[in-house]
């Protein structure tokens, strides 16, 4: 199972960064140590990072040319589209990815300070 997301302009490449990273950033990066447990291939492209990623895959070039960038961020599941204009919520991706329900959450997440 892969899933590929296809993101706006972002400063690194997580976009956890600077003296108050966004919020739903921090929530995603978790999301995705969860779905790497879970066994599931992720792979993050970012537009002014990977420009060659978005004009390669048909999907993501159709779409752009469709509805602009501005649509963005868009996150696909085996080449399908799942998600777009924000990112999946860990609640709408384990109703899609069953293996997800098993995984427990680490204690300590990413921008958590203790």
């Amino acid at each position: 199972m892969k899933l590929e997301i296809y993101e706006p302009a972002l400063c690194c490449s997580t976009g956890v960064c600077g003296p108050e990273p966004d919020q739903k950033l921090i929530d995603l990066q978790n999301t995705i140590n969860l779905l790497k447990k879970a066994g599931v291939e992720v792979q993050r492209f970012a537009i002014n990072q990977s420009p060659l990623a978005f004009t390669k895959n048909e999907t993501v070039k159709s779409f752009i040319k469709e509805n602009g960038p501005g649509k963005l961020p868009l996150t696909l599941l085996d080449g399908e589209i799942i998600r777009s204009g924000t990112y999946p919520s860990l609640e709408e991706l384990k109703e899609i990815i069953p293996a997800l329900k098993e995984v427990k959450a680490d204690t300590k997440t990413i921008g958590q300070f203790s």
